[in-house]
This record gives structure tokens, C-alpha cells and sequence, in this order.
């Protein structure tokens, strides 16, 4: 009689186990959900304000290409703006097509896999964001060349080349110093990779307790 009453309480206590588990389980999802979707609601609005962005520098690069507003004598002198404009373009609807697949994907029953599919989009771009920064890096760099005739006309050749070799080295510390800063890193990407790292522990933690 008391060993099947001993048994009997044992399978209650086996199940109330189960059941904490499972709602444990349940919670676990439901919090990293959550945080999940309040991410992606913040890349939503950085993206959309990205879209401002980039399009007011697509209307002040061809203000400057038609306009002339810095009194350009020779067409060498737009080439660097020439080169910004469809870079600035292709930026645009690298985003898009980033922002679009993300707003695709549905979290549905397996918050692991939505973080994993946001992760392979990201994983797929990397390559192409270094080579695109690169080449924006170089394009930029030439910019101060453009007023490079207006400074000889002013104040002399050598004056001139000093000049525009300071703002040249001052873009490049302000750039190195904002990489260094972080500024380029993806940190909504880095959010995203965090909860789904949590959520593996705290999956593993959960099964350690059911077995």
C-alpha cells in the first residue's frame, strides 16, 4: 500500500515536472520573441530614416552635377560627385532589398530559425558592404580635389596641394576614428545574434531539467 501510494506521488510530482518544464519552455519563447520583434521594429524605423537619407543625397548630388553651385570650370573637377551619385543609388536599393527580406520572413513557431534566416541575410551582404565601403571610402577621398583648381587660382600651387592634402588626412582619421567608435558596426544584427545565443542556453538549460 505505501509503496504504490510512494509510487503514485512520484508520477504526480514526474508530471507537475513535465508541466513546469513545457510552460518554462513556453516562457522562454515568448520573452526572446519579444525582445525579437521589439529589434526588428527598431531596424525598421533606422531603415526607413536610411531611405531619407540616402535620397536627400541623391538630390544634393545631382544639385551639384546640373546646378554647379561651387562654380566648377573644368568636368574633372565633378567626377568624384559623378561617381557618388550611382554609389548612393546602389546603396539605396541594397537596403531595400535587405529591409524587404527581413519584412518577408515570419517568426511563426520557431523563433531559432526567423533569427537564423535574419542572420543569413546579413551573412550574405557582408561581402559586398566591405567592398561598397571601400570603394565609397576611395570615391569620398577625392572630393577635396574638386575645389583643388579654385584653391591654386587663390592662393598658389604648393598652398594649394598642403591644403588639400590636410582635408584629405582629416577624412581619413575621421573615418578610422568611427570604425574604431563602432559607427559601422551592425548593432541590431548584433542584438539579434545575442537572443538567439540565449535562447539556445536557455533551451539546453530546459532540457537538462526535463531529463
Amino acid at each position: 500500500m505505501e509503496l504504490e501510494l510512494l509510487k503514485k506521488s512520484w508520477d504526480n510530482l514526474s508530471e507537475r515536472v513535465v508541466h513546469l518544464t513545457t510552460f518554462n519552455e513556453k516562457l522562454v519563447d515568448r520573452i526572446i520573441a519579444s525582445r525579437v520583434m521589439t529589434t526588428i521594429d527598431k531596424i525598421n524605423r533606422l531603415y526607413k530614416g536610411f531611405y531619407v537619407i540616402l535620397a536627400v543625397e541623391v538630390i544634393m548630388l545631382i544639385a551639384i552635377l546640373l546646378g554647379n553651385p561651387f562654380d566648377f570650370r573644368y568636368h574633372i573637377q565633378y567626377i568624384p560627385y559623378g561617381l557618388l551619385l550611382p554609389g548612393v543609388i546602389i546603396a539605396f536599393f541594397n537596403l531595400r532589398h535587405i529591409h524587404t527580406s527581413i519584412l518577408k520572413l515570419s517568426p511563426g513557431n520557431r523563433i531559432d530559425e526567423y533569427l537564423k534566416s535574419i542572420g543569413a541575410i546579413y551573412e550574405r551582404n557582408k561581402r559586398f558592404e566591405r567592398w561598397f565601403g571601400s570603394t565609397l571610402l576611395s570615391i569620398g577621398l577625392l572630393v577635396p580635389f574638386s575645389f583643388l583648381p579654385t584653391k591654386i587660382d587663390r592662393v598658389g600651387t604648393q598652398s594649394a596641394l598642403i591644403d588639400t592634402a590636410i582635408m584629405v588626412g582629416i577624412n581619413l582619421v575621421l573615418f578610422f576614428a568611427a570604425f574604431k567608435l563602432g559607427a559601422f558596426k551592425n548593432k541590431h544584427r548584433t542584438r539579434l545574434e545575442a537572443d538567439l545565443k540565449e535562447w539556445r542556453e536557455l533551451k539546453t538549460l530546459a532540457e537538462k531539467v526535463e531529463g
